[in-house]
């Protein structure tokens, strides 16, 4: 059998109220600010005993002074749901961290591939430059390409220093 909503209300004010850790009398305190009217502590202890009904306005005031929705203080629904959703998104969050990880450390594999590549490629025009001078050119890149990887290297060097200074500190 479902309980009642307000059963529910009553349970779940004390469990809301606990779980910001505040007394009944701060509760009431809040609860009396935000009605501009004077709220008994032992009000709150009759409400969550249920040996006292609760008004509408009080309980849209208590939801108010815990913060919460109202719904969270009269359904069960509302919280099964926000706790699935919540294991929902941090799983999506475990694997988006995940696939960053991967993309990070491609990243990282291509740079270090790029740097290798362009320290042979210089060490070859380097060597001809020796050898032969005439074919020195042979081992340029086209314009657009070296402005490129010129730039890719600078952002990358930047980040390395970036990651260097990060870990440091």
């Amino acid at each position: 059998m479902n309980p009642l909503p307000r059963d529910l209300f009553a349970r779940r004010l004390r469990q809301e109220r606990e779980r910001l850790g505040i007394s009944q009398a701060e509760l009431a305190r809040r609860m009396a600010a935000l009605l501009g009217t004077n709220v008994d502590s032992t009000a709150i202890t009759r409400i969550e005993q249920q040996t006292r009904a609760v008004r509408l306005d009080e309980a849209v005031t208590a939801a108010e002074a815990l913060g919460v929705p109202l719904i969270t203080l009269v359904s069960d629904d509302y919280a099964r749901e926000s706790e699935a959703e919540i294991q929902n998104q941090l799983a999506e969050l475990a694997l988006a961290e995940q696939e960053w990880e991967r993309l990070h450390q491609k990243i990282h594999r291509i740079t270090r591939t790029i740097q290798q590549l362009s320290a042979e490629r210089e060490g070859f025009r380097s060597h001809a430059l020796d050898v032969n001078p005439e074919t020195a050119g042979d081992y340029e890149l086209d314009p657009e390409t070296q402005a490129a990887l010129d730039a890719r290297m600078c952002d990358a060097h930047n980040k390395s220093a970036g990651e260097v200074t990060d870990s440091g500190s």
